[in-house]
């Protein structure tokens, strides 16, 4: 369906405002345009961490999770493992979201791969550093020399010039790395990350955070890319580059909650460094479930960083669907990533569907993995 855009969405009460609302609706008229969605996916072994992460049903495959949601997202079915990733208590990956939303769009997934341990078998931009260490060592990252350069030379490839560039991620452990690297640049963030996990498991994440920062010892102000090779994961310095460049020409929505939080701090961090960029250009989208999670902080971390980005959530509600899978979202068990809320986030501001049919077309998707694959 066409329709008025994202104005009405907003008055609908499908996207709804996270940050402050007359910065959000400021930001709707960007909205109306053409869109590109990259999903940039990589591993940290922070992921491997007892406690730290529930996306993907064991330890040994969380190894897999950012590999199958990107094969999900491109080929509408996993390849390198027979299913999607899943909570270890059984709702499947957020990534039957984006690509619901993206064949609403009518649009196909970049992958980048900026550091995955397992590689997904799609078409994929090379962008990485390798996967990520663990941050509890304080070196979790090794930049290449060219690593600016070669970022934004691939911004400029992917860029969407008068056009909207969603930036999303598939990072198993990226919330804790979100936290250390949060903490990092002087946002106060422990027990305020959302989670994959049911009530954030914060005590934790900050024993994994403490000891990060204690090994990395950064001191004062340290240079945004030195806080990510230290206690970041793959994904956030790239994404951060690319956003930066790919502003300068279009707007740019970051796709992710506190994850994204995270990269916004470096966004910001790398601009007042010198890196060019439109700061005003790039908003943040998540879903409903990281906005009002009660065991998070989504707007008091974005408040926390000067500028704020106008921030928004896709209002998806599965208490209705007949997928028990999805259902349990509306427990807190799954909450964001490969993009979920920004992909629904377009789709609904582009007026491509209504929430009710949108909705609808995840459940679908949702049983159909449940069905024999006729087609090898």
């Amino acid at each position: 369906m066409d329709g008025p855009g994202a104005g009405y969405a907003y008055e609908m009460g499908w996207i709804r405002p996270v940050t402050e609302e007359r910065r959000c609706r400021e930001f709707l008229g960007r909205l109306n345009a053409p869109v590109r969605f990259a999903l940039v996916v990589g591993s940290t072994q922070t992921a491997q961490i007892d406690g730290i992460s529930a996306a993907g049903a064991t330890p040994f495959m969380r190894r897999y999770t950012a590999a199958l949601d990107a094969e999900y997202l491109v080929h509408g079915r996993p390849l390198t493992m027979p299913d999607v990733p899943r909570n270890p208590l059984g709702p499947p990956s957020p990534v039957l979201i984006s690509r619901a939303s993206l064949m609403t769009l009518g649009l196909t997934a970049l992958v980048i791969d900026a550091g995955c341990e397992i590689s997904p078998l799609t078409p994929r931009l090379l962008l990485g550093t390798g996967p990520g260490r663990s941050i509890v060592t304080g070196n979790s990252l090794s930049l290449p020399a060219d690593f600016v350069r070669t970022c934004k030379a691939a911004a400029r490839m992917i860029a969407n010039p008068g056009g909207v560039t969603v930036l999303a991620e598939s990072v198993p452990g990226g919330t804790t790395t979100a936290c250390s690297v949060l903490e990092a640049l002087g946002v106060n963030a422990l027990g305020r990350v959302s989670s994959s996990m049911p009530g954030g498991n914060h005590a934790r994440k900050e024993e994994v955070v403490k000891s990060a920062l204690d090994a990395a010892a950064l001191g004062s102000d340290p240079d945004a890319l030195l806080v990510a090779a230290r206690v970041g994961d793959p994904m956030q310095p790239v994404v951060a580059l690319l956003a930066l460049t790919a502003s300068l020409t279009g707007t740019v929505v970051l796709g992710g909650g506190t994850q994204m939080a995270a990269v916004w701090a470096l966004i910001v961090k790398l601009h007042r460094e010198g890196h060019e960029g439109s700061l005003e250009n790039i908003c943040l989208a998540t879903t409903r479930w990281v906005a009002e999670d009660s065991h998070s902080d989504l707007a008091g971390l974005l408040g926390q960083i000067d500028p704020p980005p106008a921030a928004f959530s896709a209002s998806l509600d599965f208490s209705g669907c007949r997928s028990p899978g999805l259902v349990r979202y509306e427990e807190g068990l799954v909450k964001e990533g490969v993009g979920a809320g920004a992909a629904a986030f377009m789709a609904l501001a582009n007026q491509r569907a209504t929430l009710e049919e949108l909705t609808e077309h995840i459940d679908r998707l949702a049983e159909k993995l449940d069905e024999p694959d006729e087609n090898p």
